[in-house]
């Protein structure tokens, strides 16, 4: 007898990512990618963790092998905050929650605060993994948009006028204020202020993800927006994927001990535990002082490859197209011509043997289809050069 499945609602929520279907063709040889979000490889530091991983085992094997605490081991949220002490974002370990890369923390916010038909605010674009988790929750996804210095202020406050009009309350602001993904761009101090003020005034909680803000090329950075209100009504997200390595999966939550709570308790029924070899493993790397050496590394790899896309963009690209200049992190955000669709492009581009992402899946609203993504951090500086030039190539035959 064949199985009749019920699939729950939740189930029903769920599409194939339109990214990941695209993405198969880069698997075509000979084709240069600017799909991923992947760290360079050749930062990754084997050495190190091969040494450490077997230190662990010696001196603390029956420890690291067995179940641990859901928040975290002790040496790892010591090792934690003492990381962000470094990086200006002051916690303590009563603030912080180790979880299984920051996806896992969106994850959890959802659970904690979204129920179907929750409204929360988002940056239009944003990152699509967050989107993919707040959809899967059926929420109400109100976007805002942005431009060189982050999130639209005078968009948000209609936003949530709008809101208010409609007598609805948002779960969170969710944003990314340093070298945000997609676009690479920053938020500004001046608007990080601004919306701290606007949630405090309406009694709204921020979201901020934290994934790339330790690789800023320059070597400074703006207060966190975690900082700046000084832990209050602030939950921050963090992870190691993109500083360090991803294969790891690590991440923590920043937030008030009282959500803390909530969260770890929601976390036990999700994998009880992040880890603990990961965890001791990682707390001995940034406790010999090597994470601070790989965010150097990281950074005098990644900025001379941003250096060389905006050079060759220069180059190649026809001048009715516009590109952002992100100051750290990962990706360049490019906008073709309103009439211009990224999706029609691709397969074009496929033919040329280059590929990048496109833009309408980082859009809660499914708008943006005249946008794409481009990634730096993976491709040499070789690669960079002619794929952007294949790209510029294809994107002017299109165009005629």
């Amino acid at each position: 007898m064949e199985l009749d499945y019920q699939f729950s609602a939740v189930s029903d929520r769920l599409v194939k990512s339109e990214i990941r279907e695209i993405l198969k063709w880069t698997r075509k040889p000979g084709v240069i990618s600017f799909g991923g979000g992947l760290p360079d490889a050749s930062l990754f530091p084997v050495k190190d963790i091969a040494r450490i991983t077997n230190q662990v085992l010696e001196e603390k094997g029956y420890l690291a092998l067995q179940y641990g605490p859901t928040h975290g081991e002790a040496e790892m949220l010591d090792a934690l905050v003492d990381h962000m002490n470094a990086y200006d974002d002051p916690a303590t370990t009563e603030e912080v929650c180790i979880t299984s890369s920051s996806q896992q923390g969106i994850d959890l916010i959802s659970m904690l605060f979204l129920d179907e038909g929750s409204v929360i605010v988002i940056e239009k674009p944003s990152y699509m993994g967050g989107i993919q988790t707040f959809r899967r929750c059926g929420a109400d996804m109100r976007g805002v948009p942005i431009d060189e210095d982050g999130m639209d202020m005078n968009a948000l406050r209609e936003v949530l006028d709008k809101l208010e009009q409609e007598g609805k309350k948002p779960s969170f602001i969710y944003t990314i204020p340093d070298f945000q993904n997609p676009t690479g761009i920053s938020m500004s101090l001046e608007r990080r202020k601004e919306l701290l003020q606007i949630a405090r005034d309406r009694g709204l909680l921020i979201v901020e993800d934290s994934p790339y803000r330790e690789l800023s090329f320059s070597g400074e950075v703006l207060p966190s927006i975690w900082k700046l209100s000084e832990g209050k009504g602030v939950i921050m997200l963090k992870t190691f994927s993109k500083m360090l390595f991803p294969g790891m999966r690590m991440g923590w939550i920043l937030a008030h001990p009282e959500l803390i709570e909530k969260f770890v308790t929601l976390k036990q029924s999700v994998d009880l535990c992040t880890p603990s070899f990961n965890q001791l493993i990682m707390a001995t790397f940034l406790k010999e002082g090597r994470m601070k050496l790989a965010i150097e590394n990281a950074i005098a790899c990644y900025g001379p490859k941003r250096d060389a896309m905006l050079a060759a963009m220069e180059r190649e690209m026809p001048g009715e197209l516009w590109w952002s200049k992100p100051k750290g992190g990962m990706f360049l955000w490019v906008r073709l011509p309103e009439n211009v669709d990224a999706k029609d492009i691709f397969m074009k581009a496929i033919k040329n043997n280059v590929a990048y992402v496109i833009g309408r899946p980082f859009h809660c609203d499914n708008s943006g289809s005249n946008t794409l993504r481009l990634n730096y951090s993976f491709p040499s500086i070789e690669q960079i050069n002619e794929g952007i030039a294949r790209l510029g190539k294809t994107i002017k035959e299109i165009m005629g």
